[in-house]
């Protein structure tokens, strides 16, 4: 079966413009350059599943039209992959009680979770709920293979500065975001890509992302049929730094569509 996967999110944390209306070196003539925090929805054996639920995911669920899916899956507990549970609340009224909602993280990405959603997870306090269909955890282990409404992702364990984050397989698709590095048995997990998403953050080095030469020099390494960019800061513009990568390196934008079979 085909995997489709949209980009709901290219930017970095702050997305482009950052606050205050800041493009850095990005071009604010080009659509390409207007980026929202981090997201995707991957498509696959007719399961759908978004990864992160950050600070844009009103915007991106109104924007790509997304409501029922089948789960939510995290790399990891920083804000700009988080922030979004807020509207967990709300977005439960397209559940209903036959259908609920796995979140699926691992056992410190969940606790983070539940420390700054406290009022969600305390079985004291009633939320208000607007659907029938409740959220509930389903905990991650790297390189155990979770099914989820027959989609079969592989989470890829890398290390995000002093922390571990998740990367994640579907088919020969890998999505690769905020990571620094990541242990030699990972790389296993990324062998006959045919497209590999992963984060370039900058142009510049940078202490818990990979920056441009890094990453090109891992792709050469994991040789993915071919590259998308993402988690792309405002030093990333998308005319300049296009013109300064290989033929099967592209980055990504916000609505871009691939599809692997």
């Amino acid at each position: 079966m085909s995997v489709k996967v949209t980009v709901l999110g290219s930017g970095s944390a702050y997305g482009v413009p950052v606050i205050g209306g800041d493009w850095g070196n990005c071009d604010p003539k080009n659509p390409k350059n207007r980026r929202m925090s981090p997201s995707i929805l991957i498509e696959n054996n007719g399961a759908k599943v978004m990864v992160d639920f950050g600070p844009d995911v009103k915007e991106q669920t109104l924007k790509f039209g997304i409501r029922e899916i089948d789960g939510v899956l995290f790399t990891h507990p920083h804000a700009d992959h988080i922030t979004g549970c807020f509207h967990l609340p709300m977005y439960m009224r397209y559940f209903s009680k036959t259908k609920n909602l796995p979140l699926f993280a691992d056992r410190a990405t969940r606790k983070d979770i539940e420390r700054v959603w406290w009022f969600q997870n305390d079985p004291k306090i009633n939320v208000e709920y607007s659907g029938e269909g409740r959220p509930y955890w389903r905990e991650i282990l790297p390189h155990e293979m979770l099914n989820i409404c027959g989609m079969e992702v592989m989470p890829i364990l890398q290390h995000h500065g002093k922390m571990d984050s998740m990367g994640y397989r579907v088919g020969n698709f890998a999505y690769s975001t905020d990571w620094n590095s990541m242990p030699e048995e990972s790389y296993e997990y990324l062998h006959d890509l045919d497209v590999w998403l992963v984060e370039c953050d900058s142009e510049t080095p940078t202490t818990m992302h990979q920056h441009l030469d890094q990453v090109l020099e891992i792709i050469e390494r994991v040789k993915p049929k071919k590259a998308y960019l993402c988690h792309l800061d405002l030093t990333m513009d998308y005319d300049t730094i296009s013109k300064k990568l290989p033929e099967n390196v592209e980055l990504s934008y916000d609505g871009l569509v691939i599809e692997t079979t």
